[in-house]
């Protein structure tokens, strides 16, 4: 039996689950796949990007920080930080090896880059 650590709800629409998804791999895929998270030790990244990955998907649709924030558990200010992540400060500074302890920012800006990512691809389709 799986036992449930937050009570908070969670969005159950199929499309924004399958995007946040789609948006969680692909950040993971920029960061140079699971391996290479486990080998930096930076597993514990994986639910600040989970977490931005379900803000961007809700933002898109329209939701505000506010709403979003609490359909998700999370802080007003949570949302907002996700929202505002400059994703190419981000890139820099995940390429450059420079970043130690992911926070919400960097977490919203590798799923923004994730985004631009499977934007692309879809436009080559």
């Amino acid at each position: 039996m799986v036992k449930i650590l937050s009570e908070a709800p969670v969005s159950r629409d199929v499309e924004i689950e399958k995007e946040a998804r789609e948006l969680f791999w692909k950040a993971i895929e920029i960061l140079g796949g699971p391996r290479q998270l486990f080998e930096y030790r930076r597993l514990t990244w994986l639910p600040s990007l989970m977490e931005a990955a379900f803000v961007l998907s809700l933002a898109k649709r329209g939701k505000m920080a506010k709403e979003i924030a609490q359909e998700l558990g999370l802080s007003t200010q949570t949302v907002r930080l996700i929202l505002a992540a400059d994703e190419e400060s981000v890139r820099k500074k995940i390429f450059e090896g420079k970043v130690k302890k992911i926070k919400d920012h960097i977490a919203g800006g590798l799923i923004k880059l994730a985004a631009k990512a499977e934007g692309k691809e879809q436009e080559k389709r």
